[in-house]
């Protein structure tokens, strides 16, 4: 036999062993990462209680009586929706833009009549 035939009988015993000795009966082969794959996907049985006190409330009543209070924003007017109005010809940099916008959401929006 030359060293070439050799060579190849030995890797080919060497993976026919891996194999034999990885394959577990029952189990199907599968790649390391195929392997890391279905371990996570594995189902447990779970009977962790719920060890987080959701009654308690971060900061003081104070603190938190003020930040709801700032969630509010106070209104002058009706709410305008910018984002569906015309955009005016202006350029966005041309200070009169804005109002010009907010006019034109003004304008857009009407209130149907009662029959």
């Amino acid at each position: 036999m030359n060293m070439k035939t050799m060579k190849h009988l030995l890797v080919a015993a060497a993976a026919a062993l891996a194999l034999t000795v990885s394959a577990h009966a029952g189990e199907p082969l599968l790649s390391p990462k195929a392997k890391a794959l279905a371990d996570s996907l594995r189902k447990v049985p779970g009977t962790t209680p719920d060890l987080i006190d959701r009654s308690v409330q971060s900061g003081s009543p104070k603190g938190r009586d003020l930040a709801y209070s700032l969630r509010k924003v106070p209104s002058a007017g009706p709410s305008i929706d910018l984002a569906h109005a015309a955009r005016p010809t202006l350029s966005p940099k041309d200070p009169g833009f804005e109002t010009a916008w907010r006019e034109n959401a003004v304008k857009g929006f009407q209130i149907a009549p009662l029959k």
